[in-house]
């Protein structure tokens, strides 16, 4: 079973393609609805420069069809987007981020202040007089 756009029935036939499709209940569309994101940004990822808008594009419908499912309209998805955005910075600084190294196993890596040497101290009068 797999999502497909409205007019691809009727482009099949048109094409000598017949197929059978079905209409998607509510919880079983949100489902491929979600899986479908997963495809298309899955090949957007892998698309040469020349197939990237058009694989954009896809994905971008996708996300139009989830957020409507959802109740939100696009432009509720644009504001999300740019409160992000503001918030926490968009992708045009090209930052990485790199992971501290990790411990080896019961090891302690952190930093130990050195114990300065303590004096003794001095004997109280009265035992210092037995």
């Amino acid at each position: 079973m797999k999502l497909v756009r409205d007019r691809i029935p009727e482009l099949d036939t048109a094409n000598g393609h017949p197929g059978s499709f079905e209409q998607a209940t509510g919880a079983e569309f949100a489902l491929l609805l979600r899986a479908k994101l997963l495809e298309e940004a899955q090949e957007a990822a892998t698309a040469a420069p020349a197939g990237l808008l058009e694989e954009l594009g896809d994905v971008l419908q996708v996300l139009y069809a989830l957020a409507n499912q959802a109740g939100y309209s696009a432009a509720e998805v644009e504001c999300a987007r740019v409160r992000k955005a503001r918030t926490h910075g968009t992708y045009t600084r090209r930052l990485v981020w790199q992971p501290p190294p990790e411990r080896e196993p019961g090891r302690d890596t952190r930093r130990r202040r050195q114990a300065e040497p303590r004096a003794h101290p001095a004997p109280h009068p009265t035992e210092a007089t037995r």
